[in-house]
């Protein structure tokens, strides 16, 4: 039982306030990005949802490994205050099929839902939650039809929008903001990385992943979303060129 000087949990409507307004003060859009965090910071407000309680599992072994020093290192922000209690209690699972991708890297990759199929709010139209990266993981070229917002919390994270640009050096307090269908890759260095992620719009479960062939050219794999949020692999094509144009690669 709780003592009597404890905190009740936020839950519900409450929880949901408190993650849309840490949200709008702490995220800090350049004017090129301001419609893209606006449309995010709205359907964060707006998205219908319902609290659920799931089942916690032990933790995978990186999460509880890594998890408890990414909190010690993270800087005070209202967001990092308001996720920093919920994220020892989520449910984490590991992301993507080993047995399609290097178990290194698919290994390397855990998420925990706030707000989605998962989380302690359940929406299918819009998804918050933590994303915890290994040291030294490339999560390679990918794109979605989600618009999607990336905010470190701790640690830091290199993302590159396209094949042949530069990679962002993205640190502690900042964020990265993907538009839909753009392809872009995420790499860490020499330590974990703790990032929340919010993805709005087309939530299609289909997350296409970039390859290069022997021959020069390229195709994409598609990971569909499964129903306990985790992808599979499940079809592979030809990259064309209006898939290039559309994934702001052109």
């Amino acid at each position: 039982m709780a003592g009597e000087g404890a905190i009740p949990p936020v839950k519900g409507p409450a929880l949901q306030n408190r993650l849309a307004d840490a949200f709008d003060v702490t995220v800090r859009p350049t004017a090129g990005e301001a419609p893209l965090v606006e449309t995010l910071a709205n359907d964060l407000r707006a998205v219908v949802t319902t609290p659920q309680e799931l089942p916690v599992d032990q933790q995978p072994p990186m999460v509880s490994d890594r998890l408890p020093a990414l909190l010690d290192a993270m800087p005070v922000s209202p967001l990092a205050e308001v996720l920093r209690p919920l994220a020892r209690d989520l449910d984490w699972y590991q992301i993507f099929d080993s047995s399609h991708t290097d178990p290194s890297l698919a290994g390397g990759l855990m998420a925990g839902q706030v707000i989605g199929g998962r989380g302690k709010l359940h929406s299918k139209d819009l998804y918050l939650g933590l994303f915890l990266l290994a040291p030294h993981v490339t999560y390679p070229l990918h794109q979605h039809a989600a618009l999607e917002i990336y905010h470190v919390l701790s640690g830091e994270i290199y993302i590159r929008h396209g094949r042949e640009k530069l990679s962002m050096h993205v640190t502690a307090g900042e964020h990265s903001v993907t538009p839909p269908h753009q392809v872009h890759e995420l790499r860490t260095g020499t330590e974990a990385c703790l990032i929340a992620y919010v993805w709005t719009g087309d939530l299609t479960g289909e997350n296409w992943w970039w390859e290069p062939q022997e021959d020069g050219s390229w195709d994409r794999v598609c990971w569909q979303r499964q129903p306990d949020s985790s992808w599979k692999v499940t079809r592979r094509e030809p990259l064309s060129e209006s898939e290039v144009l559309r994934a702001g690669d052109g």
